[in-house]
């Protein structure tokens, strides 16, 4: 019983997704502004200017990427070497709370090492989904769900066929 009450209070007591201890005084339009400003300085390879729009303790989601500014900084770096004509759609975008919500389409072409496959040279689109959380005015927290086997698939095929 004991056991039920901690958990109940846990659960009754935790904030609620995406809320944050300080209140977000931006308006829906500049959350989805710094969203697009990052991706134009990710697609422009500007990763030094990164610090404009993400927190330095910028929490990522993601076991391929560092945590903090510097490790967004790095995981840019390495994209640009894959894909450095990349190009990205901002096809939806969502704003809730401190939440942005954003499906992207990208494309590119493979010019560097991807999970172990050496570049193909190879044009090649995919979509993904990105949540941020937004913290004092700055992206602080990312989670994105990425269409990695639909863009590995399209780079085999597509040397296979070659």
């Amino acid at each position: 019983m004991k056991l039920v009450l901690v958990v109940c209070s846990l659960v009754l007591n935790a904030p609620t997704f995406g809320q944050t201890k300080k209140a977000n005084t931006m308006t829906t339009e500049q959350k989805k502004q710094l969203v697009s400003r990052f991706i134009y300085l990710l697609t422009t390879k500007q990763s030094d200017k990164f610090g404009e729009v993400i927190s330095l303790n910028y929490k990522q989601h993601n076991p391929m990427v560092k945590q903090g500014l510097t490790g967004i900084q790095e995981g840019a770096k390495w994209f640009e070497v894959v894909f450095p004509d990349v190009q990205a759609t901002i096809d939806a975008i969502v704003v809730e709370g401190d939440l942005v919500v954003a499906r992207f389409t990208w494309s590119g072409t493979h010019k560097g090492e991807l999970f172990g496959i050496p570049a193909s040279n190879v044009k090649v689109t995919w979509t993904g989904t990105d949540w941020w959380r937004i913290e004092n005015g700055k992206l602080a927290e990312h989670w994105d769900v990425v269409d990695w086997s639909g863009l590995i698939q399209q780079i085999k095929a597509k040397k296979t066929n070659d």
